[in-house]
């Protein structure tokens, strides 16, 4: 199993224009001739303001092109340290970073970099404005057990749903029985040569009866004395549209079914169809510019089906995911309900890098608030500090592209309308 180790984190291109603090801390610290650890970049014309810094990664590729060795990784914190004793000043490693992060004094002929001053690093805190925060550990690893997934599997580069449902396995374990159907969830668990890409017991139904199949096989195993947790794991597609109807009387009954939508917003397989959680505004290949319309609000609508767990996710909060998972598990009595936020990239037009990023940026714009619904009782389990404007999110997908100011002014009012109906529900009994 892979170690976890504290790591410093930046929100990527977060940063105010202008600002240096993080350099002008650094220098204070270090105190030589060599300069910041940490490189603030201004790009205006990209409108592009961020830092970069060393990411001690799990696999250097300094270390590996450094021809004496003057490079080591920490097997105790995991920092990636450079030897001024040993380095010959030959700059290769600087050449190897993919991510600009080691850097060259060809004054005094040495390597540089950042190695998270021994755990407390004066960047992260002299940041006003919550880009850099360093992560003393890993809290999201006490969570996490065996890898229920294969290394390889038949989903687009950067997919969200792929890390969604790698990272749900490892977190509910192997006492289960996932229940599925055709999607793109279908093709991340099921279509690598050797079989199935999920190493747990799995069930393919028809995407109108999932939740009916479900059903059945926990009664009866219910009936023969056996607790194992079935989890149904589809689209929004499957979830909102076509097996909406065997979810919600599913729901209706009170079945013990853990149910997780993982939400992409139109059905992305079948080649970006809107869906009836696609946002208004968002282009898909059936809803061409001027052609909005308005999705429906999945987790509400489960929640006002008054089952016993509903809860909003997404992977850029992991622990917050964690935690919803396992109480969702623990439910015995009735229906557990988490809706994923899930930004595919080929839908979205969008870069393979970005998913995190977007899903971030969704939560802090209020876009995708991060709530529960709880014994009746709705509360949130994230707010922002400081609310991101709508424009930040929408700007990094190329589906909003058609979007002009007035559209504009209309999502964002749909957010605000919907984020003002979860204050008014938080707290209260319904």
């Amino acid at each position: 199993m892979a170690k976890f180790y504290p790591v410093l984190k930046a929100e990527y291109g977060q940063c105010p224009e202008g600002c240096s603090l993080c350099e002008q801390a650094c220098n204070e610290v270090m105190k030589d001739n060599h300069g910041s650890r940490i490189k603030t970049l201004d790009l205006a014309k990209m409108d592009f303001h961020g830092v970069l810094k060393c990411n001690q990664c799990g696999e250097p590729a300094c270390m590996e092109m450094c021809p004496v060795g003057a490079i080591k990784k920490s097997d105790v914190d995991g920092v990636v340290s450079i030897s001024e004793t040993k380095c010959i000043g030959c700059g290769l490693c600087t050449l190897a970073c993919p991510y600009g992060g080691i850097y060259f004094d060809s004054a005094a002929k040495k390597a540089f970099k950042c190695e998270n001053c021994d755990g407390n690093p004066r960047c992260a805190m002299e940041c006003p404005y919550g880009v850099l925060s360093y992560l003393g550990s890993l809290s999201t690893r006490k969570y996490l057990g065996p890898d229920l997934m294969t290394l390889g599997a038949g989903t687009c580069i950067g997919c969200a749903l792929e890390l969604t449902i790698r990272f749900t396995l490892r977190v509910l374990g192997d006492d289960i029985i996932v229940f599925r159907s055709a999607g793109c969830g279908a093709v991340a668990m099921a279509t690598i040569p050797q079989g199935a890409a999920i190493k747990t017991s799995s069930c393919v139904s028809l995407m109108t009866n999932v939740p009916a199949v479900a059903t059945g096989a926990k009664r009866y195993l219910k009936k023969i004395g056996r607790d194992i947790t079935c989890v149904v794991i589809g689209g929004d597609g499957l979830t909102a549209d076509v097996g909406f109807q065997s979810l919600s009387g599913a729901a209706e009954r009170g079945e013990n079914l853990l149910y997780i939508c993982i939400d992409n917003e139109a059905y992305m397989n079948t080649g970006i169809q809107r869906s009836s959680t696609t946002p208004y505004g968002g282009w898909t290949t059936t809803t061409p510019a001027g052609k909005e319309k308005k999705g429906k609000d999945m987790p509400l609508l489960m929640a006002f089906h008054h089952i016993p767990y509903v809860a909003t996710a997404t992977m850029a909060y992991p622990e917050d995911f964690a935690r919803k998972l396992l109480k969702a598990k623990a439910v015995k009595e009735g229906m557990a309900y988490l809706h994923i936020f899930s930004p595919c990239v080929v839908g979205w037009r969008t870069k393979d890098d970005r998913s995190i990023e977007i899903a971030r940026m969704a939560v802090n714009t209020n876009y995708f608030p991060l709530w529960e619904f709880e014994k009746g009782k709705l509360s949130f389990t994230y707010r922002a500090k400081k609310t991101r404007p709508l424009r930040d999110f929408v700007k990094l997908m190329g589906r909003f592209n058609n979007l002009k100011d007035p559209q504009l002014r209309e999502l964002e009012e749909d957010v605000k309308t919907r984020m003002a109906m979860l204050e008014t529900l938080a707290g209260r009994e319904l």
